[in-house]
């Protein structure tokens, strides 16, 4: 099975990964972070706006793709402290109105800097 990388448009740079690879119907994203297209973490200590930012990151890859938020089947998400999920079920709340993905949520010790909060990844399947 082939597997397409799409380069979405407006988002931090991949570093040495991608941030999707689509492989047959199946859209695979990495775990997205709360950086700016610059590069620079949006929303420093403020977990409402990191998991904004995750959302409209995880919105330009699914687009590169062809997908929006209704073709999302499951997503995990990965938080630094317990205290952050209503802000984060808030969002999902948001995002998927109406049957959304199925779930995880981790809580962790860290994330890949001490200023990130909140981490998300996806699967979404294309509707063809």
């Amino acid at each position: 099975m082939e597997k397409h990388v799409a380069t979405a448009e407006g988002i931090y740079a991949a570093k040495g990964y991608s941030h999707a690879i689509r492989t047959g119907p199946i859209v695979w994203t990495a775990g997205l972070v709360s950086h700016g297209e610059d590069g620079r973490i949006v929303g420093k200590g403020d977990i409402a706006a990191q998991v904004e930012q995750v959302y409209e990151n995880l919105r330009r890859v699914l687009a590169a793709h062809g997908l929006g938020f209704p073709d999302v089947i499951k997503i995990t998400m990965f938080a630094t402290s317990i205290l952050f999920r209503p802000a984060i079920m808030d969002a999902r709340a948001r995002y998927f109105p109406t049957s959304p993905p199925v779930s995880t949520f981790f809580v962790v010790t860290s994330l890949s800097t001490a200023d990130q909060l909140f981490e998300m990844e996806a699967v979404a399947l294309a509707r063809e």
